[in-house]
């Protein structure tokens, strides 16, 4: 077992560095998890359809997905869902695509690396020629939501949370932090449900947390710590930093915090104009 495992570690940093090699000569001009897509240069008439990347990214889950150094999130972007392992199909025009790679430990970097290419090129050849898709998708952020939309989104996300105790489970937040507030709400139910986790008590002493945007799913003893930040995807749309290196998540929760102090301001400015009149 031990062998195995030191195996699996080896193939797993052959991986990494593969990737990171071809990541160096591969454009990733059309796919929205590049820092390259997530700028003012996609077309105004093209909005993004978050609720379809949703349903498509809940396809790459076992026993039809384990793992390809080509992340779910770019295939999604071009349309593509997982039907069976190693195989992709474009939800529009049907195409599929196989997204086999060889054994890293068996070849060159310079034969993964081809194939790998390869894949990503086929990311908008292989559709049919007429396909929607075929293009790729603008960036799920592609215009900054408003307070009220991102205050929906973390509402819905606690709607299954109102059962779970503040000592159900532990999370970290920064110092730095702040949080909007929710009557009956704790800090770390928020804070997780800002960074896009719902939580659920599916039976005594288990909590369940999902992501809809990277379809990650895990389960924790209640009273064990969790880390929202740490256990989304790599590549997952919530971690995303900005041109400032700022998180989606903490972007979204400082337009919340900005849009509050901004109405407040709104409220208290004729009270203090009254003062000085009077």
């Amino acid at each position: 077992m031990e062998v195995d495992s030191a195996d699996s570690r080896h193939a797993a940093v052959l991986k990494r560095k593969a990737t990171d090699s071809i990541n160096e000569i591969l454009s990733f001009g059309q796919s929205s998890s590049s820092s390259q897509k997530r700028t003012k240069k996609t077309p105004l008439h093209k909005i993004r359809d978050v609720e379809a990347y949703k349903k498509i990214i809940k396809t790459y889950k076992a026993p039809t997905w384990f793992g390809c150094a080509v992340s779910p999130r770019d295939l999604a972007d071009y349309g593509w869902e997982c039907v069976k392992k190693d195989c992709v199909k474009c939800v529009e025009c049907e195409e599929l695509l196989c997204t086999s790679l060889p054994n890293i430990c068996k070849v060159s970097f310079n034969v993964y690396n081809s194939r790998l290419q390869e894949i990503h090129d086929q990311l908008s050849s292989a559709h049919r020629s007429t396909c929607k898709l075929r293009t790729g998708a603008p960036p799920i952020r592609f215009t900054e939501p408003t307070s009220k939309e991102i205050m929906s989104g973390i509402q819905s996300r606690l709607s299954d949370s109102k059962s779970i105790e503040d000592d159900d489970f532990v999370v970290h937040i920064p110092s730095d932090v702040n949080l909007p507030k929710l009557e009956g709400i704790s800090d770390q139910l928020m804070y997780v449900a800002a960074l896009g986790w719902h939580v659920t008590k599916p039976r005594r002493g288990t909590l369940m947390f999902g992501c809809d945007y990277c379809a990650r799913e895990l389960a924790i003893r209640c009273g064990n710590s969790f880390d929202p930040i740490h256990k989304h995807e790599r590549w997952c749309p919530r971690i995303d930093m900005d041109e400032h290196g700022e998180p989606s998540w903490q972007s979204d929760i400082s337009i919340v915090l900005n849009t509050k102090n901004r109405v407040s301001h709104r409220v208290s400015k004729p009270h203090l104009s009254g003062e000085v009149n009077s």
